[in-house]
């Protein structure tokens, strides 16, 4: 009951400062507007992890607790969680090189270096860190870091595609040469690959650095963000000029070289990230854009037809943001049966869920867009986690949604979630698995709104 009354005066609290449809509320928020650049999110079990330029945060999604603020510099602070054998691992990204930052988490901004700072040599790994580092999180209120493994580049973001045949975690990191690190010049044009067995986290390191092929952007050539779509063998790669979609049936060897199909748009400002839907028959590539949510502007959501690359519609929300940067961002299809519902972040456009049913007819069906108090909405991803939203805002902190449906819980219920790691297919109908219709049903169905 005090969890209920608490929920309700923080909906009672925001109702005067924000913009919302009448279908979203706010369930409760972790606010935080002293950390740098609040970022992405992942969760095992009831534990959410949401990073931010100056480390994490981990909280407990069952009693809405903070567990812990952990301070551990090295933007963007990317996140992804592994659980194996009892054990709970969190793999954090880094892309800006920091003195020291393979053994020491330092919380001050003086431990980047910087575009003046001398050439990391003799020891660039040790003296200019910037990769993946790993935690243990066996007690989450206490992270251990344990491991970490540089990468060119550093990694600006990572995502974790398990390879538990061979008793593995597989990375595939994601960097291009905007930054100072010490092997970071263009053209670059590759991924790393690190490779974590899973009975010896200290044997983490990089396997292979498959070779991409995509135009140039301004620095060079590299791939913003990485989405796999394991049952049906695919990645969705967002390589800042060009989309591509990968074959992975060989997790460990992506064909990078041959892309199955590519996207390409002279009006797209960078291709920032994608999402299948929960069937693998669409993709929707995001454009990282300039602008403030304009209808003629850029920074839209691009849908896709997986099987001939057919593209089925371009959109953007209808609520333009005035002198507010606004653009899609990250985001991922709500896991139901029979409707195709984005869920994703605009920035200064908040949290939305556009319905792309009709693939060819998006339309925007919930959304939250926080003017006030303690801060308007600069919403960074937006992910859907048994039954609840949950948005990290880069001023803001953790805000978590309720979206108010005719059929309440729904949505598949998973045991963990890395919102760029797809692992289950969820059939648009029931025709040819009758006997998972009452579970999905239950659990999936959504109709009416």
């Amino acid at each position: 009951m005090l969890l209920l009354a608490i929920a309700a005066s923080l909906v009672a609290a925001h109702a005067a400062t924000t913009s919302n449809s009448p279908n979203m509320r706010i369930a409760y928020s972790l606010s935080d507007t002293t950390r740098d650049t609040h970022s992405d999110l992942a969760f095992w079990g009831n534990i959410a992890v949401a990073g931010n330029y100056d480390g994490f945060r981990v909280f407990d999604t069952s009693t809405h607790q903070l567990l812990v603020s952990y301070l551990c510099r090295g933007p963007q602070n990317d996140v992804s969680l592994w659980g194996h054998d009892g054990h709970l691992y969190l793999f954090l990204s880094n892309d800006r090189p920091q003195f020291n930052g393979d053994t020491v988490c330092s919380p001050d901004h003086t431990s980047d270096r910087g575009s003046t700072e001398p050439i990391c040599s003799p020891d660039p790994v040790h003296t200019c860190f910037e990769g993946i580092r790993i935690f243990n999180m066996d007690n989450p209120a206490q992270p251990q870091l344990i491991k970490a493994v540089y990468t060119d580049c550093g990694s600006h973001t990572h995502t974790l595609i398990p390879d538990l045949a061979n008793n593995r975690v597989l990375l595939y990191i994601s960097s291009y040469p905007s930054g100072t690190g010490p092997r970071c010049q263009p053209p670059f044009e590759k991924i790393s690959i690190v490779g974590v067995p899973l009975d010896n986290i200290q044997g983490a390191s990089v396997i292979s650095q498959p070779h991409i092929d995509a135009p140039p952007y301004a620095w060079g050539t590299g791939c913003h963000d990485i989405t796999v779509f394991l049952p049906i063998h695919r990645a969705a790669a967002s390589c800042q000029t060009q989309g591509q979609l990968w074959d992975i049936t060989d997790p460990a060897n992506p064909d990078t070289t041959h892309p199955l199909k590519r996207f390409s748009d002279g009006t797209v400002n960078f291709w920032h990230s994608g999402e299948f839907t929960w069937d693998g028959q669409y993709v929707t590539f995001d454009d990282e854009g300039t602008g403030t949510c304009t209808q003629g502007g850029n920074g839209k959501i691009r849908t896709y037809r997986v099987s001939d690359g057919q593209l089925m519609s371009i959109y953007m929300i209808p609520r333009s943001q005035g002198g507010s940067y606004c653009s899609v961002h990250n985001g991922m299809f709500i896991p139901v049966t029979g409707r195709y519902l984005l869920v994703a972040a605009w920035y200064g456009g908040g949290t939305s869920v556009v319905d792309l049913t009709n693939p060819a007819s998006p339309v925007e069906v919930a959304y939250y867009d926080a003017t006030g108090s303690p801060a308007a909405s600069d919403a960074w991803s937006s992910y859907w986690y048994n039954d609840e939203i949950y948005t990290n805002d880069i001023v803001r902190g953790q805000d978590v949604f309720d979206l108010q449906t005719p059929t309440e819980p729904f949505g598949l219920t998973f045991d963990h979630l890395n919102a760029q790691t797809q692992e289950t297919l969820l059939p648009m109908t029931f025709t040819r698995r009758p006997a998972l219709a009452p579970l999905l049903a239950r659990r999936g169905a959504l109709t009416g709104r």
